[in-house]
C-alpha cells in the first residue's frame, strides 16, 4: 500500500493510473456548498471572496480535488468568457436559489440561421440577434471591461488562497467545449441534427472554424487561474458528450476529430485534460481507447456520465484514468446507505490497478442531501482495494 498521501499526490496518481494511497473521490460542487452557506445566486456569482468562504465552511463536502465554478460567468458561448457570456445565450443572474428563484440555465434558441454569416461576420451575429432578449445596450463599457479583465484575476486570486489554506487542489483551470455542443446551443438539437445530414460539409466547415478559438480561450483561462503554479490549475475542463444518440457513424465523423484535435492540442502545450462527457459514451469505448494516440499516457481523465462504467474500465483499463459516476437522483433522493452500496460496487467494478476516480454522475445537485456527499466521501475510504 501506498504511505498515505496529499489529496493533489492520489489526483494525479490516478491520472497516471498509478496505485494511489486509497481512490480519489471527487463529488463535482458548483451550487449546492454556495446554497447551503445561504448566499444568493447573484452573491455566488460576483462575489468570488464569499464564495470561497462558502466551500472553506463546507470542506467536508469536497473530497480530494474542488470545482472553482470556474468563472461563474462564464458558461457556454463562444464569446470571450466571463463578460461577454452574459449575453449571448440570454444567461441571467438571480437573486435568490432555488425553490424561490433559478439556477441558471441555458435557454436553446436558433440563434445561428446561415452558418456563412457567422463564419464571414465572426461573433457579431450572435452578439446582436433580435431572437435574445439580453438588453445588451443597456450595459455599459466599463462593465464588459471589469467582467472580462478584472473579474478573472479577482476570481483566481481568491482559489489560489484557498488552495494555500487547505492543500486542496482545484478540479480545473480552464474550461472549452466541443463545436458540436455549441452548436446544440446556437442551433438546437432539432435543428443540429437535420444539419448533420442535409448540409453535413457546413457543420465541418463551422466545427473547423471555431475549435482553435475554443481551446485557445480556455487555455488564456487557466493560465489566470495559475497554471503551473496553483495545483489544478493546468487542467483544462472539456466539457460534454455532444449531441445525445449519435450513432458511432456519426461519432466517428463529426465528434471525435474535433474531439482528439483539441485533447492532443491541450496536452501539446503541457496542460492536462479532464473530459467531462455527458450522455452515454458506452457504444463508443474503443474509438475513446485512441485518446492517448501520439501524446504522453497520464495527462487525461475521462469522466463519464451515463456510460456503464464497469464495461469503460474493461476496454479502457491501462489506457486512460476513468472518472464517474454516483446518479445525480441517488445523491438528491436516496439515502447513505444507498449510496455507500453504490460506490462500494462502483470501487469493485473500477478500483483494480488504480486509475479510477470516484465521482459523481455529472455536478451534485443543489439540492442534494449532504449526508449523501460525505458517504460518497467515506466510501473511498471505507472500500479501500489498495491495502
Amino acid at each position: 500500500m501506498a504511505e498515505k498521501m496529499t489529496p493533489f499526490e492520489r489526483i494525479e496518481a490516478a491520472y497516471r493510473m498509478e496505485v494511489p494511497d486509497r481512490v480519489p473521490v471527487t463529488p463535482i460542487i458548483c451550487y449546492m456548498i454556495p446554497y447551503l452557506a445561504g448566499l444568493t445566486i447573484r452573491e455566488m456569482f460576483t462575489e468570488p471572496e464569499r464564495h470561497v468562504q462558502a466551500f472553506l465552511q463546507f470542506r467536508d463536502l469536497i473530497g480530494d480535488n474542488c470545482e472553482p465554478n470556474i468563472l461563474v460567468l462564464d458558461h457556454l458561448s463562444m464569446l470571450g468568457r466571463a463578460g461577454w457570456d452574459q449575453v449571448t445565450l440570454d444567461w441571467r443572474i438571480y437573486d435568490k436559489f432555488p425553490p424561490d428563484g433559478n439556477v441558471p440555465n441555458l435557454y436553446e434558441k436558433p440563434i445561428i440561421e446561415d452558418y456563412d454569416d457567422v463564419i464571414e461576420r465572426g461573433f457579431a451575429p450572435l452578439l446582436f440577434n433580435k431572437k435574445l432578449e439580453n438588453r445588451v445596450w443597456t450595459r455599459s463599457v466599463d462593465d464588459f471591461l471589469y467582467y472580462q479583465y478584472e473579474y478573472r484575476e479577482r476570481w483566481a486570486r481568491a482559489w489560489r488562497e484557498f488552495v494555500e489554506q487547505t492543500g486542496i487542489p482545484l478540479l480545473k483551470g480552464g474550461r472549452a467545449c466541443h463545436p458540436l455542443d455549441l452548436l446544440q446551443y446556437y442551433r438546437g438539437i432539432f435543428n443540429l441534427t437535420m444539419d448533420i445530414y442535409e448540409r453535413p460539409d457546413k457543420v465541418k466547415q463551422f466545427c473547423d472554424w471555431v475549435w482553435e478559438y475554443e481551446a485557445y480561450h480556455a487555455m488564456d483561462i487557466a493560465m489566470t487561474m495559475g497554471a503551473g503554479e496553483v495545483p489544478g490549475a493546468d487542467v483544462i475542463f472539456f466539457i460534454n458528450g455532444g449531441p445525445p444518440g449519435m450513432s458511432p457513424d456519426i461519432y466517428n465523423e463529426f465528434y471525435w476529430p474535433y474531439a482528439k484535435k483539441m485533447i492532443d492540442t491541450f496536452v501539446n502545450r503541457g496542460f492536462k485534460v479532464w473530459n467531462h462527457w455527458d450522455n452515454d459514451h458506452t457504444p463508443f469505448l474503443e474509438t475513446i481507447k485512441t485518446v492517448t494516440d501520439g501524446i504522453p499516457k497520464g495527462k487525461i481523465v475521462m469522466d463519464f456520465e451515463k456510460t456503464d462504467m464497469k464495461k469503460a474500465k474493461e476496454v479502457l483499463g491501462g489506457t486512460v484514468c476513468i472518472a464517474g459516476n454516483v446518479p445525480s437522483a441517488l445523491l438528491v433522493y436516496g439515502t447513505p446507505e444507498q449510496v455507500d452500496a453504490y460506490c462500494k460496487q462502483l470501487i469493485e467494478d473500477c478500483a483494480e490497478g488504480g486509475g479510477f476516480i470516484l465521482e459523481a454522475e455529472c455536478e451534485v445537485p443543489w439540492d442534494s442531501k449532504p449526508e449523501n456527499i460525505r458517504a460518497m466521501i467515506q466510501a473511498a475510504e471505507k472500500y479501500n482495494p489498495y491495502r
